[in-house]
């Protein structure tokens, strides 16, 4: 059992204050334990909201707005019997939030937490707060028992319910017992599933801007600017939708296909007026809820392997699919090109469609027979895409990898012979026609 030792509760004890008034003094050693299961919709249906990477705040009753990081870096919601379990520790009174915990930031449990603001496409701070999935209140009563109540601050003054612009409504206040002193999934007092809207996942995704501390540190600062100061181009002609965005430098183009922002674009803005129909996300707000790391890690790739375009079909999202996109790490590829000189010394195009069923010819591996030069040269060059992006997951520069074709890192010449039977990219169903890259070490 993992009962704490000596962890017992006494139940209260008498004090006279400083004006001869005799109180009731609760003091609570007994530790308890509770759990949530964070769900979201898929194709209408509520799943677990698995593998999200989070981070649990405390604040006091005596002092509200001071808040006290709980978890480690590390926390994930949980995976299999525990799928999109939260599971935590209640030692006092006060409200607990669940926030998610943005790539490449570090927490120590007692280090004090900075609730974060929705940046401006000038950098500068909304004034509205990054809200967190979900808050505990607990209270304590006369006899000095603990009440827990899931409940949420909605400072962005949503509507309750349940449909997709709404956020959840309040749960009812459940007792803590003895029966919840175990520190074991299976008996910690159970709050139920919480199913998180694409509202309140977009309210809880922070949107970046330019000041950034990765933006500012970046050697590619000015272009990451572009995306999050909202500087992108609009572009026009035969089959161009008002919401694809380009960004042009250094030679270099990507193309951010509407289809990266469709989900982001169906929720409302974090503004609470932002001149548009019914205030919903625009397309650059939605670009801004990745996180600059994965623009930077895109920028890199195409800046050492001399790419000069690449399409851009997924980033952020709140809507569908698993937790990966709805992180703020992801982005999915479906084409990159580049130039290069052939054995006749003049300058070809290089195209890579990143599509099992469409593109043969990008399929990374040699497929026996006689190729043609042009075959060659995408083979040559997809291999090096691939390559790059699987040796970034060997290093932790990368989680999980996804593409048209199932690839080891034996056969893209990535790590050690040890390893070499470890599958870099997975494949299945819905990654036919598309690479998708986690980057960071937050989503193995």
């Amino acid at each position: 059992m993992n009962r704490p030792i000596g962890a017992l509760q006494v139940p209260f004890h008498t004090e006279v204050d400083g004006d001869g008034v005799t109180m009731s003094v609760c003091r609570l050693d007994q530790v308890y334990y509770a759990k949530i299961k964070l769900q979201m919709k898929n194709g209408g249906k509520a799943v677990p909201a698995s593998i999200l990477p989070y981070v649990i705040v405390h604040a006091t009753t005596e002092q509200p707005g001071i808040w006290t990081v709980l978890t480690p870096s590390g926390a994930r919601t949980g995976t299999r019997d525990d799928a999109g379990s939260v599971h935590t520790a209640i030692r006092r009174s006060g409200h607990y939030r669940i926030y998610i915990k943005e790539p490449t930031e570090t927490f120590v449990p007692g280090d004090v937490f900075i609730i974060q603001q929705h940046a401006l496409s000038d950098g500068n701070n909304s004034g509205r707060d990054v809200q967190p999935l979900a808050e505990f209140e607990v209270t304590e009563s006369v006899d000095c028992s603990l009440s827990i109540t899931v409940q949420h601050p909605n400072s962005l003054s949503r509507t309750r319910g349940n449909d997709a612009d709404s956020i959840p409504s309040n749960k009812s206040a459940l007792k803590f017992t003895q029966d919840h002193v175990f520190n074991t999934s299976k008996q910690a007092l159970d709050q139920g599933g919480y199913v998180i809207s694409s509202q309140l996942w977009a309210d809880a995704s922070r949107t970046y801007g330019a000041q950034h501390p990765v933006i500012q540190n970046s050697i590619y600062r000015e272009t990451l600017a572009a995306i999050y100061s909202e500087g992108l181009t609009v572009p026009t002609g035969t089959g161009k939708s008002p919401n694809d965005r380009t960004l042009n430098f250094a030679g270099r183009e990507i193309e951010f296909n509407n289809q990266s922002t469709t989900g982001g674009r169906s929720t409302l803005s974090f503004l609470e007026d932002n001149g548009q129909p019914d205030h919903r996300m625009t397309a650059d707000e939605s670009l801004r809820r990745t996180h600059p790391a994965t623009m930077e890690f895109l920028l890199k790739m195409m800046d050492e392997l001399d790419i000069t375009y690449v399409r851009v079909t997924g980033a952020w999202r709140p809507h569908v699919g698993s937790t990966r996109h709805r992180y703020a790490s992801a982005i999915d590829l479906t084409h990159v090109k580049k130039n290069v000189t052939d054995e006749n010394n003049q300058p070809q195009l290089v195209a890579i469609h990143f599509h099992r069923e469409d593109s043969a010819a990008s399929y990374p591996l040699r497929d026996g027979g006689h190729e043609s030069a042009q075959r060659t040269r995408t083979r040559e060059f997809s291999h090096k895409v691939h390559k790059y992006i699987a040796n970034a997951r060997a290093q932790g520069a990368a989680g999980w990898l996804g593409g048209p074709w199932a690839l080891t890192n034996g056969e893209l010449g990535v790590s050690t012979p040890e390893l070499a039977q470890e599958e870099a990219f997975k494949t299945d169903s819905t990654h036919v026609h598309h690479i998708h890259i986690s980057t960071g070490a937050d989503q193995p």
